[in-house]
């Protein structure tokens, strides 16, 4: 383990990560020393040790779920022509990898790429810091407490919070909130702002409808919302809203009272076709661009910020 490593030595885990690494911020008889312990206790063979330390394969991983499920929101993709469209820009390939641990490792591990870019941690934080210990760079398009991986996100809590707040202005009535699969740590920080802002305000914790992720869960939980009273339904991402704009036209003519639609994420569809509902907008081409252009500097041995939060708009 590199934190093993880094206590025997007596130096920092940063210090051994950029041994492995040979991004050359370190003196070269620290690196040496570094690299001879590990291959003492086996952490590295010598051969690969070296070569991580030397080599360029020149490629950049870039990790997203490729279920067509998954894929049904241009975010991934719109993140992945940004990060493309740096990567060539400093002569790096793109490899294009799903989001479990098993290949994600296999890659980190064999080194088949120079650095590697994650879409959502759904790896988890105890994968990615045995990942992180690997000496590879890395960079989350999102957030967690593992330290030396580069972090490039929104505050997602605090646009949902923000969003809600302004929507429990404008709508009166009970509100409630579809959302896909709790474990993903982007969700949780989605229902997190939008509960903060019904503690705020001394208001009811509102109800939440999780682990939708088909057009027929997503009627089910409408209809199940609808018949609780709840008139204002506040959509986790772009693919439920979208889910729930089907719905309600399909239900039209049954439904006695007027629904509220609102989005905790948008896209090209919603901004052209559906103006009027209120919506959290953010770049992911630019998220894409600055997580590939940071990682790419880390590579190449320039020091880089650990963490960056860009701006969020609102659409009211």
């Amino acid at each position: 383990m590199m934190s093993d490593i880094a206590k025997h030595l007596g130096v920092s885990k940063t210090t051994v990560s950029r041994a492995f690494s040979g991004d050359g911020r370190i003196s070269a008889k620290t690196k040496e020393r570094i690299l001879k312990y590990a291959d003492e206790v086996g952490y590295f063979p010598n051969a690969a040790a070296r070569n991580l330390a030397t080599a360029r394969t020149k490629n950049i991983a870039f990790s997203m779920p490729l279920s067509r499920d998954s894929t049904r929101s241009a975010y991934f993709l719109q993140c992945l022509f940004g990060a493309k469209k740096v990567a060539s820009q400093y002569g790096y390939d793109v490899i294009i990898e799903g989001d479990k641990l098993e290949p994600i490792s296999r890659i980190v591990y064999s080194r088949k790429a120079d650095g590697v870019i994650l879409t959502r941690n759904i790896i988890g934080n105890a994968a990615l810091e045995r990942l992180s210990e690997s000496g590879i760079p890395i960079a989350l398009t999102g957030s967690t407490p593992v330290e030396n991986i580069i972090k490039v996100g929104y505050d997602g809590r605090a646009a949902c919070k923000d969003l809600t707040m302004r929507l429990l202005e404008r709508w009166p009535g009970d509100f409630g909130l579809i959302i896909t699969q709790q474990e993903y740590p982007v969700n949780q920080m989605r229902a997190q702002g939008f509960c903060d802002a019904f503690t705020c305000l001394g208001l009811p914790l509102p109800y939440i409808s999780w682990d939708v992720d088909t057009e027929e869960e997503a009627a089910n939980a409408f209809r199940n919302m609808y018949n609780r009273g709840i008139r204002n339904i506040v959509c986790g991402d772009d693919v439920i809203c979208q889910y729930m704009l089907i719905v309600q036209n399909t239900l039209k003519g049954s439904l006695s009272d007027k629904i509220n639609i609102a989005s905790f994420y948008s896209n090209h569809h919603l901004e052209t076709f559906h103006p009027d509902i209120p919506v959290v907008q953010m770049e992911p081409q630019r998220l894409g661009e600055i997580a590939c252009n940071m990682l790419i500097q880390r590579i190449e041995g320039n020091d880089v910020s650990l963490s960056t939060v860009l701006d969020y708009n609102l659409r009211l």
